[in-house]
């Protein structure tokens, strides 16, 4: 019998099994991969304290991948720039390296196990109907079953561990947000400071920022491109996209493909149930958001710690339950619901279109310094006229 038994390896998972563990809890993580590979995601992440406490921020910084300081905003040519805002920093570092640490960090606690290449396939309920554990098949076709005090689901969007517990759906939408498809790329010009780069083009976005050996990760925001078929023929395509972005393709003149490109389908967001009798929901599997909004990683791992925090509270007997489930929602939506929100509001403006008019007083601001500085001292005024539209 385990304290914690944990339905998922990546991020989400591997963070909330580095806090327990490090708590001196027993717990189990189980993966069906046999180890953290490439992932779907623009590898953006800004938090620092959160990795700082979980011993990884070291190895994140001494990557190789690039601290980024500026955010570039481009609407078909016309380009704002500035420093970033909510955070000094962000770092752009592959998910197989990222995993690969929280996973060394938590394994580093000899009170944490981990399974891989071991599928969940059912639920375990003990006799009052609590959730008490997971039905799991190995490699070899055998099947068993592992028990803990509380189950948790951090096995992403598509949660199996979500299904089977019938997790409600508290927020959601259709399955209508643009397709993303990503690839690594090098040979990329790099800009002389590093920003995250997003491109607003007609009806798509394309955002590329700078990431560990010294390529960029590109996800293009826009229909489906069909993934099947030959490898050139697809670069190719997708080459010929981003060269339709024209402050963009002077720099891609070397640009090479790692790897090959890998996509999502137009999956909607959700804000799902996060905790029932003996279980809960973290990372991806409680709250999924469009990758427009560029949060992913860090709501994982934060909303990791926040679980971590509260299930040390119930098992320390300073809250109940349903106390500590409580505080554990409050915290994942007080930082998730207002990003949800933004990253729909964003999602729609793909399909506003911007008047010839429009763009034309869009370049003269870029191009009057007077007008500029004028917007500055109006920035208030503009800041409030812009939210509340």
């Amino acid at each position: 019998m385990y304290d914690f038994v944990i339905a998922g390896a990546r991020c989400a998972g591997a963070s909330l099994a580095g806090f327990l563990g490090r708590q001196g809890y027993r717990v189990l993580l189980i993966d069906k991969y046999a180890s953290p590979g490439p992932a779907l995601s623009t590898h953006i992440i800004g938090e620092t304290g959160v990795y700082e406490r979980l011993g990884i921020l070291d190895k994140m910084e001494n990557s190789g991948a690039p601290a980024i300081t500026r955010m570039r905003v481009d609407l078909n040519g016309s380009v704002f720039e500035s420093d970033l805002v909510v955070t000094s920093r962000v770092i752009g570092l592959r998910r197989e390296l990222l995993d690969r640490y929280l996973l060394d960090s938590a394994l580093s606690h000899p009170s944490v196990k981990l399974l891989t290449e071991t599928r969940v396939i059912g639920l375990l309920l003990d006799g009052d109907g609590r959730t008490s554990g997971f039905r799991c098949m190995h490699k070899d076709g055998m099947v068993r079953n592992y028990y803990g005090q509380v189950v948790i689901g951090a096995d992403g969007a598509r949660s199996l561990t979500a299904r089977l517990l019938g997790a409600r759906q508290l927020e959601g939408t259709p399955l209508n947000h643009c397709a993303v498809t990503y690839v690594y790329a090098s040979q990329i010009e790099p800009l002389a400071l590093p920003a995250v780069e997003w491109y607003w083009k007609d009806d798509s976005v394309v955002l590329c920022n700078p990431i560990d050996r010294s390529m960029h990760c590109i996800a293009l925001m826009t229909d489906r491109i069909r993934l099947s078929g030959d490898k050139d023929s697809l670069n190719s395509l997708i080459r010929e996209k981003l060269q339709g972005i024209r402050t963009l393709a002077p720099r891609l003149r070397r640009m090479q493909v790692e790897g090959g490109p890998r996509g999502i389908g137009p999956l909607g967001s959700h804000i799902r149930q996060c905790y029932g009798d003996g279980w809960a929901l973290v990372g991806d599997a409680a709250a999924y958001l469009h990758p427009i909004a560029g949060v992913g990683i860090d709501n994982a791992v934060c909303c990791a710690e926040y679980l971590a925090q509260e299930l040390s509270e119930y098992k320390e007997g300073r809250k109940t339950w349903q106390e500590a489930m409580t505080a554990y929602e409050e915290k994942l939506h007080g930082r998730v619901r207002p990003q949800y929100e933004h990253s729909l509001v964003t999602l729609r403006r793909r399909f506003e279109p911007l008047s010839d008019e429009g763009e034309e007083r869009l370049r003269m601001l870029c191009t009057f310094p007077g007008l500029v500085k004028e917007l500055g001292g109006r920035s208030e005024d503009v800041m409030a006229l812009l939210t509340h539209s």
